[in-house]
């Protein structure tokens, strides 16, 4: 490796017109000695910049993930140097605070993806406030439970991406929700420099192709599930808890994290009511749910249970204790499976319980907005095209009321038309009478 100095211009011409003689396998030449900034131009053409200066005697160089590639247009590659040269002045900045740069690096290479998860976290999800909690469980429930937390971010390989997704492959939504995670995540990774690897193990992964779901519960199937779930006895166990977490989650339509989340201190039994505050909400505005008598009963006998239970923390906050660090539930797990499996609704998912709420107001006569405030939804469209999927009987109806209309427009034409034609054809009958008579006199 051979390095050199230059006077020449920072510019894309003078970048692209250097190249690595072939009996050398790597030349860096400094751009802005200031920043310790240089271009690594390989024995295959290939160019990038990098951070590099002598530590110790010895030449250290640190990536900067700006390729700069021949082929672009010229305001591209400017674009590419302006990077480079801001992450150079970074670095250079907190070498100057007596920083090691370059001891981060080492220690990058042991970052798991637990730790780059949590960095992702806080450093765009929650200062973004994009779907924190829903984000966490969703790592819990696709990284953490299949052992993949604790592997190293820079040994997690493209291959160890594509079996996460086939193993996936019956819920197609949720394989392509958990690498579309992984990409985010790695990206951020990769971008903020927390992790040294260049490469997003998730690019290129195919997405499987997904149906917009549409199933609800019929009245028929609603009166068998609740009907299976008012039959399980009041004792705190896994099967009491999926019942009180099934019920508030169709009676409610409340989001399935947002269940699991909820605490004691958000209901209120007196005034019947349950205040969800903005950060745990997907569009971050607060959302109070009113609470019926069902619902009521369904909490005020849980939170007895609770009390009397000895496996649970005197005070705990939350109405549905969990084992885990987060101290809640995050899955429903295998009873939910169970239960769905018994009674013959394998295909139902716990969102499909939200969106049953919808079609069923919407079935009885609730207005569009009305159904929308109790899904807490921005937008109309978003309920209409979402969530209200009226009956087959409901349609027919609507479109009989319709046809009736027509038909009925149809009718008082045709009476129209017919007494027209009457009163016509008498003016030609008295026309005709009154010449026959004239006739005759002559």
């Amino acid at each position: 490796m051979v390095e050199e100095k230059t006077g020449k211009k920072f510019t894309a011409k003078h970048i692209r017109a250097l190249s690595c003689p072939d009996h050398l396998k790597q030349r860096y030449i400094s751009v802005l000695p200031d920043v310790h900034l240089y271009v690594s131009v390989g024995r295959g053409g290939k160019k990038s910049f990098c951070f590099r200066l002598p530590v110790e005697r010895t030449w250290r160089v640190l990536d900067l993930n700006c390729k700069f590639e021949d082929s672009l247009p010229d305001a591209l590659l400017r674009d590419i140097m302006l990077e480079a040269q801001s992450r150079a002045a970074e670095l250079t900045a907190r070498l100057n605070r007596g920083e090691n740069v370059f001891e981060k690096q080492r220690k990058d290479a042991s970052h798991t993806l637990q730790e780059l998860f949590d960095h992702y976290r806080e450093h765009h999800l929650e200062k973004r406030g994009k779907r924190v909690l829903d984000n966490e469980n969703n790592f819990k429930r696709w990284f953490a439970k299949k052992n993949l937390a604790k592997k190293k971010a820079n040994e997690f390989s493209h291959e160890d991406a594509g079996r996460l997704h086939s193993s996936m492959q019956e819920t197609p939504g949720s394989a392509n929700r958990a690498v579309q995670l992984g990409r985010a995540m790695f990206n951020f990774g990769i971008k903020t420099h927390f992790i040294s690897r260049t490469d997003n193990p998730f690019a290129g992964v195919s997405l499987y192709r997904e149906n917009e779901r549409d199933r609800v519960l019929s009245d028929e199937e609603a009166a068998k599930l609740l009907t299976a779930l008012e039959a399980i006895p009041a004792v705190h166990n896994r099967e009491r808890t999926l019942r009180d977490f099934i019920l508030l989650s169709l009676l409610t339509g409340a989001r399935k994290s947002n269940v699991m989340t909820m605490r004691w201190d958000e209901v209120d039994l007196k005034n019947g009511t349950w205040s969800i505050p903005a950060e745990k909400m997907k569009t971050q505005r607060a959302q109070v749910i009113p609470l019926g008598e069902f619902e009521k009963r369904v909490l005020a006998e849980r939170k007895q249970l609770l009390e009397e239970s000895e496996e649970v923390e005197r005070d705990c906050p939350w109405v549905f204790p969990g084992k885990g660090a987060a101290g809640h539930m995050v899955d429903p797990g295998n009873a939910w499976e169970s239960l769905r499996k018994d009674l013959g609704m394998s295909d139902l998912w716990i969102h499909d319980l939200r969106r049953s709420l919808a079609s069923s107001m919407a079935n009885t006569g609730a207005d569009v907005s009305v159904v929308r405030a109790a899904l807490h939804h921005t937008d109309t469209r978003t309920t209409l095209k979402a969530y209200i999927r009226t009956s087959q009987q409901v349609q027919l109806q609507a479109r009989q009321k319709a046809q009736e209309a027509w038909f009925d427009a149809m009718k008082r034409q045709s009476v129209q038309s017919t007494d027209s034609n009457d009163k016509g054809q008498s003016s030609k009958n008295a026309t005709a009478s009154k010449s026959a008579k004239r006739k005759k006199k002559k």
